[in-house]
């Protein structure tokens, strides 16, 4: 049944599409999907909808329940038996009543070790990722996986959310709708906590890949994080948790408030973390990426400037 434009006209805001959603070239890569939830039974079945839509579905789908107490894991499971076509592992982290999104990293640290030999006897070539609130163009994953099947210099990519293309200056592809290659998430032993979706971009760029954000939309059913007040305040939390130049992170900000994009939010998650002053990040993939050990001057211009990497 072809329900590509029943639901929402994705090729108007896609650079491969014209007149309607048109199909890549064939990939034979298999790839495993991934999605994270806490507390996140009613989007279940939704998401279960959106992604037996995908032209090329993975070959696993692997769900990680973050301690869900609201029925979660057993919604996942119910749902999976109306969708023969996925093949889905559940792994499960000990309950918790709270969600705590500086932590989340922790679950991929838990959960990759007791699969990644699984995973590895699958032959897969990607590592996708998707929140349960996003909807990506039908032909998303074939699309993107067929581009880098194609340019093997890109470690990790992403498309693009309608509506909020801003939200991509920094160029890294966003973590709702991550593509990357599953030779660079082979060699993860730890992840970090605070933002596994950022430390994946950063590992390959490590391992000396690109990093591309195409114009290929998704729909998201709530704004980008990064585009809201709450969003910006973990900005500024992460920005202390790294420990990026004040000077820097308050000419950021005030940018933010000239543009009316939550730049004093992005203040107020700086202060707040300075106030507690308990944490920073020991990882010295992150520390060096955002410039621990370089001169000041550097670290501040490339933390103003934006640097997008839209494909032409």
């Amino acid at each position: 049944m072809d329900t590509t434009q029943k639901q929402f006209p994705f090729h108007r805001h896609c650079e491969f599409c014209q007149t309607d959603c048109t199909s890549p070239g064939s990939s034979s890569a298999e790839y495993v999907h991934v999605t994270n939830v806490w507390n996140g039974r009613d989007g279940i079945e939704h998401a279960f909808k959106k992604l037996a839509k995908q032209t090329k579905l993975p070959i696993v789908w692997l769900w990680i329940d973050d301690g869900s107490v609201d029925g979660t894991a057993e919604e996942i499971l119910r749902v999976e038996k109306e969708y023969p076509q996925f093949e889905v592992w559940l792994e499960k982290m000990p309950p918790k009543t709270k969600g705590n999104l500086n932590a989340i990293g922790r679950a991929y640290s838990a959960v990759m070790p007791r699969v990644i030999d699984r995973l590895d006897s699958l032959g897969i070539k990607y590592f996708t990722i998707q929140d349960v609130d996003t909807e990506p163009c039908p032909n998303y994953f074939a699309r993107v996986i067929w581009l880098m099947d194609n340019d093997q210099t890109l470690g990790a990519c992403s498309g693009t959310v309608i509506g909020e293309e801003t939200a991509r200056e920094a160029g890294m592809p966003m973590g709702g709708l991550k593509v990357i290659r599953w030779s660079i998430v082979r060699e993860i032993k730890k992840y970090w906590d605070l933002s596994p979706d950022t430390f994946l971009n950063i590992r390959a760029l490590k391992k000396g890949y690109k990093l591309k954000i195409w114009r290929i939309p998704v729909k998201q059913d709530t704004p980008a994080f990064g585009t809201t007040a709450k969003g910006m305040f973990y900005q500024g939390q992460l920005n202390y948790f790294i420990g990026r130049p004040f000077l820097g992170v308050f000419i950021r900000a005030l940018r933010r408030v000239i543009l009316r994009r939550y730049g004093t939010a992005m203040l107020q998650g700086y202060f707040f973390e300075h106030a507690k002053g308990t944490w920073r990040c020991d990882d010295s993939d992150v520390t060096s990426f955002y410039g621990h050990g370089k001169p000041w001057f550097w670290v501040i211009v490339n933390l103003i400037r934006t640097r997008g990497r839209y494909s032409d």
